[in-house]
């Protein structure tokens, strides 16, 4: 008896707070609805972040090397020197080798990273990695392995 008047309560009770949320969301248009979700979504993930020690972007402004401050964005590479390797490629010569990715930065390639690392990192905004073949195309052999992409304030 006990049991069966317990889960009428709990029915009744999720019923009145699913009518109200109905009420509210009645007057909003589709776009409004997918718009406050997107919000909550994007406040959901800051709220990650900053549990993490991260800025809203999900970088480490205080790290001391690219690794460490892009660490959120590389969840599978690997790190030589405090730089993150993403792809390893090698062929039988030395020079044609690489090991690091290239760095695209406001649009300008580099072959390495910038040097300051806690300069630049409160200033990114947008962190990219790409890492297939097909995603890394636009740039040639000079993305071989990978490619990391950043935009800052400008």
């Amino acid at each position: 008896m006990k049991i069966s008047s317990l889960l009428i309560i709990f029915f009744i009770f999720n019923i009145s707070f699913s009518q109200e949320d109905k009420v509210y969301l009645k007057g909003l248009t589709r776009k409004e609805i997918r718009d406050m979700k997107r919000k909550k979504k994007e406040q959901d993930i800051i709220a990650r972040y900053k549990a993490m020690g991260l800025n809203q972007w999900g970088i480490d402004e205080n790290a001391q090397t690219w690794y460490l401050a892009l660490k959120y964005h590389l969840p599978t590479s690997r790190q030589s020197n405090g730089l993150p390797i993403l792809r390893q490629y090698q062929t039988f010569t030395e020079e044609s080798s690489k090991i690091y990715p290239l760095w695209i930065i406001n649009g300008q390639q580099f072959n390495s990273p910038p040097l300051d690392v806690q300069a630049l990192s409160p200033l990114i905004r947008k962190v990219k990695i790409l890492v297939s073949a097909a995603e890394t195309n636009r740039w040639g052999k000079q993305a071989r392995a990978g490619v990391i992409v950043l935009e800052t304030l400008r």
